[in-house]
């Protein structure tokens, strides 16, 4: 029997938590996550309850459930938690360019480290296209959107 025939039987017999799943199939929590997205391509959802078990459900209820509960980090940050965020986004591009920038001028024919050279470019780009939208929307502007839409382009040429 598969590890996810033994999950399935585990949690329709009721009680199945995480922890005990966990040591059901002697998998990590990555693993049991992965096992989970494979019943849901197969259509058995497996949904955690408000008591911390699972149930299996439909495909049209796990939707509903995703649609219903969404991103609530994403969603329900205020101006200052989004610059927050950018900012560190991109102080954290900026370490990846310099050690992208090292590597590559330490080996310029190695062509994996140009490569990631030029992707944490833009990563860094983007990185700064995004702190500055999300600056402006504290003092709201009008033209930011129109100018990423054309960085991003730029950044798009640039990296065909």
């Amino acid at each position: 029997m598969a590890m996810r025939d033994d999950i399935k039987v585990a949690i329709e017999k009721g009680g199945a938590t995480k922890e005990s799943l966990l040591a059901l199939t002697g998998t990590t929590e990555k693993g049991l996550a992965s096992q989970f997205t494979y019943m849901r391509m197969m259509g058995n959802c497996p949904m955690k309850q408000d008591d911390g078990t699972f149930k299996i459900v439909s495909i049209d209820e796990w939707n509903a459930h995703k649609s219903e509960s969404g991103s609530a980090s994403a969603t329900n940050l205020t101006p200052e938690q989004r610059v927050e965020r950018a900012e560190k986004r991109s102080a954290r591009a900026a370490s990846a360019y310099d050690n992208a920038k090292k590597r590559h001028e330490a080996d310029p024919t190695n062509t994996l480290n140009e490569l990631k050279f030029i992707k944490a470019d833009a990563e860094l780009k983007i990185a700064e296209l995004e702190l500055g939208a999300v600056e402006e929307t504290l003092t709201g502007g009008d033209e930011v959107e129109e100018e990423i839409e054309d960085d991003e382009a730029e950044v798009e040429e640039e990296l065909a």
